[in-house]
């Protein structure tokens, strides 16, 4: 029997391809025990790379950890389009023009940089009227795939041999990278589907700090996870920070709004900022998520709006 993890923390993974975030969510619950696993943002089931997770009270940072940049590096095969816009799919067009110059590919990266609205691909698992566009596509339901504002805030040719082309984008939440791929080989009138995909960062969490599904259950067969394991207060480290006592946090974690359950200093004069803000304990624990606001500002008891609490009282 699995021995239940009872503590809390983040899990950078390395996913494989073949499986899906939720399938490998699951895995993991399993294999730790744990009563919660969650995740920072999924990844297509043949997609690899960071998939970030979210174990026990962790699982309360999904919603601030989702919205946070992405980085990709993905090829695309030039002059052949599927119907999924990845590798996986059916052919569904083919390019018989002249062969693409590496000046053309650059051109078309230069114009996609920016704000863009990108169709979500309709083999995803969207909903559209509570069914998934997967499931619509497979019995061939005509649909209009909703679109999506983005931003790709970077996006630069790597590497070019026709009529494979690798790049690396650098982009917001809610970015389908096969919907940027398709929209290159319309921008460059030969059609292109995604045959690799690979997230390399997502917010602040890289590759380097990734581990295997395999590496994992090792660390937990040798009792070493806490090796690995990222504490919750690191999931969000670029947020401000507030200090309490250890009797601060326990009135905080009871419910009491931070102000009534310890008095604040006036951060040198310099008052507080609008913005989300982390709650520490002395220890260096996360005990709450808190956000000055306009109304907050008004009142002096209680200028900061509890947003989390972590841990129990």
């Amino acid at each position: 029997m699995t021995a239940r993890l009872t503590g809390d923390g983040l899990l950078i993974l390395d996913k494989p391809a073949g499986c899906t975030s939720h399938e490998l969510v699951q895995r993991v619950k399993r294999m730790l025990g744990a009563d919660k696993v969650g995740h920072g943002g999924t990844l297509d089931p043949f997609a690899t790379g960071v998939l970030v997770l979210l174990v026990n009270e962790a699982t309360k940072l999904s919603p601030y950890l989702a919205g946070e940049d992405k980085c990709y590096r993905f090829t695309l095969v030039l002059g052949v389009e599927t119907d999924t816009l990845d590798s996986t799919g059916s052919v569904v067009a083919r390019y018989t023009g002249p062969v693409l110059q590496e000046d053309e590919l650059r051109a078309a990266c230069a114009a996609l940089t920016g704000e863009l609205d990108l169709e979500v691909p309709r083999y995803s698992a969207v909903r559209i009227g509570g069914e998934r566009l997967y499931r619509l596509a497979r019995r061939g339901v005509p649909v209009d795939p909703p679109t999506r504002r983005v931003s790709i805030r970077s996006l630069v040719l790597l590497d070019f041999r026709w009529p494979e082309a690798t790049f690396e984008t650098i982009c917001s939440k809610g970015t389908y990278v096969r919907s940027l791929g398709a929209r290159l080989g319309r921008r460059l009138r030969c059609g292109a589907h995604v045959s690799r995909l690979r997230r390399l960062r997502s917010g602040s969490f890289t590759l380097e700090q990734a581990v295997t599904p395999t590496e994992l259950a090792a660390a937990v067969a040798t009792g070493e996870l806490t090796r690995i394991m990222i504490p919750t207060a690191e999931g969000l480290k670029e947020f401000p920070d507030l200090r309490v006592s250890h009797a601060g946090a326990r009135r905080l974690r009871q419910g009491v709004a931070l102000g009534r359950a310890e008095p604040l200093r006036d951060n040198g004069g310099r008052g507080w900022p609008q913005g989300v803000y982390r709650v520490l304990d002395p220890d260096d624990h996360l005990v709450a998520l808190v956000t000055r606001s306009k109304a907050a500002q008004m009142s002096e008891e209680a200028p900061f709006e509890t947003l989390r609490v972590f841990g129990t009282p």
